[in-house]
């Protein structure tokens, strides 16, 4: 209710009231903005004016309607082709995070593959180890080592000669000519 009272001194220009500005610049008070202004009613806000669109015709109804429909289209073309974009990148890290698995297992089963190998020809190292292969040639077969005495030299540099043993005898070749070696180096030198 207080707001009322002075709201009705609105319109009123008090600056006629205001000290001029000669008369207290040389003091130490405060200086005070000149007030408001009256207002009048041309600074009044203008009033709305309703304005109407025009009605639209049949063709250019229509007109907006097939844009409105291709634009949908395109949206959802491009929308399916990101959800295939998203399928095929999806289904390709899949397929890598399987291969991935398979190849870790198939590491896994390589190196027990590996270490087993290692145990077994330690194994086979240990059983056809020389120690082991005369200590069964001796205590199985009956076998002893070679002594120096056992040792049999043979002399190749004599003639070349065969001897039969027994009594055979050996036939003279005395025609060369009829032999098939003798022939076959004929035909070769020929």
């Amino acid at each position: 209710m207080a707001a009322g009272k002075y709201n009705r001194y609105d319109d009123f220009d008090f600056s006629a009231f205001e000290p001029k500005q000669s008369s207290y610049e040389r003091n130490a008070a405060r200086k005070l903005d000149t007030a408001p202004k009256r207002k009048t009613t041309a600074d009044k806000k203008p009033e709305m004016k309703l304005v109407k669109k025009p009605k639209k015709t049949y063709e250019q109804a229509k007109s907006e309607m097939r844009f409105a429909s291709f634009q949908s289209a395109k949206i959802i073309t491009v929308s399916l082709l990101l959800l295939v974009m998203i399928s095929a990148l999806l289904y390709g890290r899949m397929k890598v995070d399987e291969l991935d698995r398979q190849i870790q297992n198939t590491k896994t089963e390589l190196s027990a593959a590996q270490s087993e190998n290692v145990r077994l020809n330690m194994k086979l190292d240990s059983i056809i180890s020389l120690k082991n292969v005369e200590e069964y040639a001796q205590t199985n077969l009956g076998m002893v080592k070679m002594e120096s005495h056992q040792i049999e030299y043979i002399d190749l540099s004599g003639e070349n000669k065969a001897t039969v043993s027994g009594e055979k005898t050996l036939k003279k070749e005395t025609d060369d000519k009829d032999s098939i070696g003798a022939k076959f180096m004929a035909y070769m030198s020929k």
